[in-house]
């Protein structure tokens, strides 16, 4: 009896003691499941952000190359502008250099019989006098350029390159472009037209860099074609630039508008 007594007891206490270490083993892995649950949640965080930055990031070059696409085309125009303003400064300096050349050869005044001059000395007696001579050249010069077909969403800034020429007498008009080299000094007429369809913007006549007259074009809310025109008259010199471009300020929505029935056009001619 004694004997069973004590096999039992060994028992219980065996049973408590293998009871004790399982709750604790259960605990500790408790701890270690909510830890781990904390570092999966900061990770979760973590990647989401990340995903968020990634998505951001390409947002963002996605809207950098829209950009670089629409710079390409003003690039590509003022690599031309600079190429036709080398060109023209080359002519320039060959012209100054033949010029310089010719003054030393020839005489500064070309004196001429004027008949009617008499001068009367102190005996009384008349002398003819040879003044210095005078001419004017009327030079005949004019141009005329149109759009062939329509300018896609020009940008800010954006020089309008009226590529087909008509008229161009005395060759200071260059289609390549867009601008008009002043060949003799005088007091200049330009006449600009520009049609815009479901757009609108403001363009800019512009001597060299200075802004000399605009217009503004407002076919937004229409379902037909609008038109603006302008005229300007400009005292210019030998070598001054005159061209047409979109306003530096404010930013045009839309295309221009061109084709056979109604051109957007740039002209230009010398008055006096």
């Amino acid at each position: 009896m004694f004997i069973s007594l004590v096999v039992c007891l060994t028992v219980s206490y065996a049973c408590c003691d293998i009871s004790v270490a399982q709750e604790s083993e259960i605990s500790y892995l408790k701890d270690k499941f909510m830890q781990m649950e904390k570092i999966m949640t900061k990770q979760e965080i973590r990647i989401a952000y990340l995903e968020e930055t990634v998505l951001r990031q390409n947002t963002e070059i996605l809207d950098l190359n829209v950009e670089v696409s629409q710079l390409r085309p003003n690039i590509r125009t003022l690599e031309r502008s600079l190429n036709s303003l080398k060109n023209i400064l080359r002519r320039k300096t060959a012209a100054s250099r033949r010029i310089m050349t010719e003054s030393v050869t020839k005489p500064d005044i070309e004196q001429t019989y004027v008949p009617n001059s008499v001068h009367v000395d102190e005996n009384g007696k008349g002398k003819r006098l040879l003044l210095p001579g005078t001419s004017t050249v009327n030079t005949a010069i004019g141009f005329y350029a149109y759009l062939s077909q329509n300018e896609n969403n020009p940008g800010l800034h954006h020089i309008i390159i009226f590529y087909v020429k008509r008229t161009n007498v005395g060759n200071g008009y260059n289609s390549f472009s867009g601008m008009f080299t002043v060949p003799q000094s005088g007091l200049y007429a330009f006449a600009v037209s520009i049609i815009m369809n479901h757009g609108y913007a403001s363009f800019e006549i512009v001597k060299n860099n200075e802004v000399q007259g605009t217009l503004f074009v407002d076919a937004q809310h229409s379902d037909e074609f609008r038109s603006s025109s302008i005229t300007v008259l400009l005292g210019l010199v030998q070598g001054d630039v005159v061209f047409v471009r979109t306003s530096s300020t404010y930013t045009p929505h839309g295309s221009i508008s061109s084709w056979k029935d109604a051109r957007s056009s740039f002209a230009g001619w010398l008055i006096q």
